[in-house]
Formats: C-alpha cells, sequence, structure tokens
C-alpha cells in the first residue's frame, strides 16, 4: 500500500475511498499501540478515531507529513497520554479485558497446557518489563517499527532503543531457558 498516494489522495482531491483505506490500514494498530496505555479498548478506540479523523481535516496539510504511520503513532500517544492525565483520579476496569479468552483448538490437551502456560509466562515477562522497554517490545516485535520509528514516537535516541530491546530480549530468553529446562 502506497501510503504517500493515499494522503496526496486525501489531501488535494478529499477522496474518501483513499481515507477509508488509510483508516482501515492503521486502525486496529494504532487502537493496539493506544490500548496499552489507556487500557480501555473504548477510550483507545475513540483516541484513534479522533486522531483519524484530524488527518481528514487537515487538507493540504497532510501533504507536509513526511511519515504518516509515526505521526499517527505520536499523535495517538500522546492523546492517551493527556487522556490518562485528565483521569489519573479514576481507576476503571474493561470487563473484555478480564474475562479469560475463549477459543476452540485442534491441540491435544497436553499441547494446550503447554502452550497456555509458555503463553502466560512470555507475557508475564513482557508485563513485568519496565514501561518504556515495554512499549520499545511492543512497537518493535508487534508494530514493526523501525529504531529510528520508535525513537521519534518516544522522543529517545536510537541507541536507547536498542538497550531497551536488548534488555527485554535477554528477559524473554530467561523466560525461554527456564521454560526448556523445565520441560526436560
Amino acid at each position: 500500500m502506497d501510503i504517500t498516494l493515499l494522503q496526496e489522495q486525501i489531501a488535494i482531491f478529499r477522496n474518501e475511498g483513499a481515507y477509508k483505506q488509510l483508516f482501515l490500514h492503521f486502525y486496529k494498530g494504532l487502537v493496539r499501540f493506544t490500548d496499552t496505555y489507556v487500557r480501555q479498548n473504548e477510550v483507545a478506540e475513540e483516541i484513534v478515531s479522533d486522531a483519524m479523523l484530524k488527518v481528514w481535516t487537515m487538507k493540504e496539510g497532510l501533504l507536509g507529513v513526511h511519515n504518516l504511520k509515526v505521526y499517527l503513532f505520536t499523535a495517538v500517544k500522546n492523546a492517551a497520554i493527556n487522556y490518562l492525565v485528565k483521569n489519573r483520579n479514576y481507576t476503571t476496569w474493561d470487563i473484555d479485558n478480564i474475562a479469560p479468552e475463549t477459543f476452540v483448538s485442534y491441540l491435544t490437551p497436553e499441547q494446550v497446557t503447554i502452550s497456555r502456560e509458555l503463553k502466560h509466562d512470555f507475557a508475564t515477562a513482557i508485563r513485568a518489563l519496565p514501561p518504556k522497554c515495554q512499549m520499545v517490545y511492543k512497537l518493535v516485535r508487534e508494530e514493526s517499527f523501525t529504531y529510528k520509528e520508535v525513537a521519534t514516537i518516544m522522543e529517545i535516541s536510537e541507541n536507547t532503543v536498542d538497550r531497551h530491546l536488548n534488555i527485554a530480549m535477554r528477559r524473554l530468553a530467561d523466560v525461554f531457558k527456564s521454560y526448556r529446562s523445565s520441560t526436560r
């Protein structure tokens, strides 16, 4: 998908089809990213929708955005932080995040148990990472951002991104080592 072409079609021709393509392309990733900050899917969706609406309202100003992906992730990060600052006295929980996930699998019960334990240990290790380390890991490994893009989004140097990712990978490697030693 040529993002720059879509930007031009939106900015110059006000092409709603191009906007829809752009919206669908970025929406899920932006919601997942924003949800890591606000921990409420509905709020994350609202923040992302607002950011995407701003893209539409920028008109010709959209042509001045050189990397729309980084621009959008930075915009939703800032909006999420603003939301957290504004609502820091209240804690709410989304029942969807608390309820266990259900799924159908064709694996044996033993494989399911081992897989579930490994996923749980892996997710626990990710959640136990320091916040910035966790964010770098998610942006690089789950959202496929480059170090430079993550550095821009998080306003840190590329060397710091590399350092955070190395910390994350070492801790996750420890999880796998303990898993492998327990299964032998």
